[in-house]
């Protein structure tokens, strides 16, 4: 008995090129917006990150200048916008900063919407201290044409950062303290 061996019939070279072609032609789209993607969300969590902690130290600043040098009357809002552009390492600029909204507030109590009658009766040392509530918004251009593409409204993302600044030290004359 003669074996038969079925054999496919090989494709000449210039289709198997061909076939590989229109492939990579499906395949290299859905890889290039993956990678833009990528890219995209890490320049989004660089700029959450980078934004948190220069607000952070800006307000950091503010606890150092004291009580008595931000009741003078200083310009808080632009003071804190060049802070956080510093310290951000000018990876945010002072354009970034969008809006900055500083409420202030007599006390910590009066903040939290505490009545008169308790502000009166409580004990606390810092109950005469002000407050400020500081909401932060950072708007970032995006890097790459991806969300323009997918058919987003805008060119560049927000985010909205708040802080509440309070129990400031105060300046004390003694040496002791």
């Amino acid at each position: 008995m003669a074996e038969r061996r079925h054999f496919l019939p090989r494709l000449p070279a210039k289709r198997a090129r061909g076939a590989l072609a229109v492939e990579a032609a499906y395949v290299l789209p859905v890889i290039i917006a993956a990678a833009m993607m990528f890219m995209e969300l890490a320049n989004i969590g660089l700029t959450i990150n980078m934004g948190a902690s220069a607000l952070e130290r800006a307000i950091q600043k503010f606890r150092h200048d004291g009580v008595e040098t931000l009741q003078q009357g200083q310009d808080m809002q632009a003071l804190l916008r060049t802070r956080m552009a510093l310290a951000s390492h000018n990876y945010l600029n002072e354009d970034n900063i969008a809006t900055i909204d500083i409420e202030p507030y007599a006390t910590l109590d009066a903040m939290g919407g505490g009545n008169a009658a308790a502000q009166e009766n409580s004990a606390g040392a810092n109950s005469g201290v002000p407050s400020w509530r500081i909401s932060v918004d950072i708007r970032k251009d995006f890097i790459t044409p991806l969300p323009r593409l997918l058919g987003m409204d805008s060119n560049a993302f927000r985010y909205r950062y708040q802080q509440v600044l309070a129990y400031l030290p105060a300046r004390s004359t003694e040496a002791g303290q």
